[in-house]
């Protein structure tokens, strides 16, 4: 009998264990990984570069960056990553409104191959209107940190490095802040542009060979706020990060001024 009651009690043990697996395996993963989203490695066949573990970190239940995974996906265009946000807004009325977002990748390229500079562009537009003498804010920013973590194939341990976004139009030290009522408009748009000259940092801390893979964390900010009166709207509609690559099996060198973008 006690062989039977000892039995009986590792079984009920056994079965404790058994449940408060399957309990963090439900929920313990979940709470893990909400607001993570994981599109993996991306590259366009033919490209140089490659779009290492491509991941958005937000805290929220969507994605913002980009079509959740299983619904599309941020696409490599040639040497390009190509975002198509789809909930990156800010809005208030008597109110105020942040919202956050980290986008990570690494670049990568073969040995023989150089990472020269990276160029981001993005694009949206904002609306602030209200009754007269109202108050209202739309505000955008965005932050690259970048870290050369091989050259020429090697690892190596560089400093982080910083870069922040410069917006064509708006107040502020890098652009990107407009105010009711001097900025008052509907979908009035804003552009945004970051250049990441790798070769220059190279360059400029007498590193020698060429940069084969590139970390880079993005993290951008909307922010709106509104009193009683009026309302305030501002969204992310567009994203794209070039990577300028010297290739010299194929023989085309990148130019040294990276930045181009077309009106939208």
């Amino acid at each position: 009998m006690k062989f039977t009651n000892h039995s009986a009690f590792a079984l009920r043990a056994q079965l404790s264990v058994v449940s408060l697996c399957l309990f963090y395996l439900t929920f313990g993963t979940s709470a893990v990984s909400a607001g993570i989203y994981h599109w993996g490695d991306l590259s366009d066949p033919g490209a140089d570069v490659m779009f290492l573990d491509v991941e958005e970190d937000n805290g929220y239940s969507s994605s913002l960056f980009a079509p959740e995974p299983g619904m599309g996906s941020p696409t490599a265009v040639g040497n390009s990553l190509v975002l198509d946000p789809q909930n990156f807004l800010s809005q208030s009325s008597n109110s105020s409104d942040l919202t956050d977002s980290e986008l990570l990748t690494t670049l990568m390229v073969d040995p023989g191959d150089s990472i020269n500079g990276i160029i981001i562009n993005e694009f949206g537009d904002y609306t602030l209107g209200g009754l007269p003498g109202s108050s209202a804010t739309a505000q955008v920013g965005a932050t690259f940190y970048w870290q050369v973590l091989e050259i020429d194939g090697i690892a190596v341990n560089l400093p982080l490095q910083t870069e922040s976004m410069v917006v064509s139009s708006g107040s502020g030290p890098n652009g990107g802040v407009y105010h009711l009522p001097g900025d008052e408009g509907i979908t009035t748009p804003w552009e945004g542009s970051a250049v990441i000259d790798v070769a220059s940092f190279l360059t400029a801390n007498l590193i020698g060979g060429d940069a084969t893979k590139v970390s880079l964390l993005f993290n951008n900010t909307l922010l709106t706020v509104a009193d009683e009166f009026s309302s305030a709207f501002i969204k992310k509609k567009g994203v794209e990060i070039d990577v300028h690559v010297n290739d010299p099996l194929h023989n085309v060198p990148e130019p040294a001024v990276y930045f181009c973008w077309d009106s939208v």
